[in-house]
């Protein structure tokens, strides 16, 4: 195995898993960082009104991304079966 195939497949593990879980991940980061800022302007230090907000947020985006996403991620699997002779052989 070359190394440059070994590079160029970790290359697109990674870019696979920002592509899956980047939007997810931003929507709690924006949506932590406004409510920290409320939280911090009223001094309300309530674990849950941070809790479901993102629960609901992450529902929300999950419903809208999923099917593309799991589109996404079949293709690359399809893509690494078939690459499967040329790693191995």
């Amino acid at each position: 195995m070359d190394s440059s195939l070994v590079i160029e497949l970790v290359l697109l593990a990674l870019r696979m898993a920002v592509v899956l879980a980047g939007p997810t991940l931003l929507t709690v980061l924006v949506i932590g960082i406004v409510l920290g800022a409320i939280q911090s302007a009223t001094q309300i230090n309530e674990p849950s009104m941070v809790f479901v907000p993102k629960m609901l947020a992450v529902m929300f985006v999950i419903g809208i991304t999923g099917p593309a996403t799991l589109g996404i991620f079949v293709d690359y699997v399809r893509e690494m079966i078939t690459r499967i002779p040329a790693i191995a052989g």
